[in-house]
């Protein structure tokens, strides 16, 4: 999200320091340019033992995919995260423990913590990242950009999955499968598992995951984005606090 949004997130406990938030609002500008990417977002922050990790996503073409994530302890000194082999990914879905605090502690073996950040980083963005709907619309060369028509907070539920795309429909104009191309959120996880509500203190409407407790989105006009605050755990008993 936009980093001049997060102040909209602090009601729930999902925002960062103001020295952090001001280190932001000069570096991830910096960032954007020297990687030349189209736009740069603060994503989260995720807790260890005995420190914390700032995480910004750097978007290339699409905003739905093919992300870059970078880490940094202080808002300013950013280092891009790797992107994880098969087998690095499967060694990290057996930790069974979370941060340490130190990019650069070993786990096991040639395995290090920053496989396992960007792993839990990974994870979120494909299960949570969420976005209104109406607000992104396919490009024809096959990315997700900003819909420049979007100007509405969306009602319960009107949120779509931005991991999630939907097959193209023969059977509609192509305009039509350009503006309705990503599955709903609420469609991808189990059911309940999104609570919506409308902060009365800022008027914007809020997403909170429970499948990723510290994971919220919100939408107020034309404004909208997400954050995870948290230490990467999964609550892998959702579905069961549901039933």
């Amino acid at each position: 999200m936009d980093v001049d949004d997060l102040e909209l997130l602090a009601t729930v406990g999902a925002g960062v320091s103001l020295a952090h938030r001001s280190a932001m609002q000069s570096s991830l500008p910096l960032l954007r340019r020297n990687y030349k990417l189209s736009a740069v977002r603060a994503w989260g922050k995720l807790s260890g033992r005995t420190g914390d990790y700032l995480i910004a996503s750097g978007i290339r073409s699409s905003w739905s995919e093919d992300k870059i994530f970078f880490f940094c302890a202080d808002g300013v000194s950013w280092a891009q995260l790797p992107v994880l082999s098969d087998d690095e990914s499967a060694a990290c879905a057996a930790i069974t423990g979370g941060l340490e605090g130190d990019i650069a502690h070993v786990l096991q073996g040639e395995l290090r913590e920053e496989h396992l950040l960007v792993y839990m980083v990974q994870q979120i963005e494909s299960d949570a990242a969420v976005a209104p709907t109406g607000a992104l619309v396919l490009h024809p060369s096959g990315g997700a950009v900003p819909n420049p028509a979007f100007a509405g907070t969306p009602e319960a539920g009107g949120w779509v999955a931005l991991g999630r795309r939907k097959p193209l429909d023969p059977l509609r104009s192509a305009s039509e499968n350009r503006a309705d191309f990503l599955m709903p959120a609420e469609d991808t996880l189990p059911k309940g598992g999104l609570v919506s509500r409308v902060d009365p203190a800022t008027g914007a409407t809020i997403l909170r995951s429970l499948v990723w407790p510290g994971f919220f989105a919100f939408s107020k006009g034309a404004r909208y984005g997400y954050f995870y605050c948290g230490d990467g755990a999964k609550n892998a008993d959702v579905a069961l606090m549901l039933s």
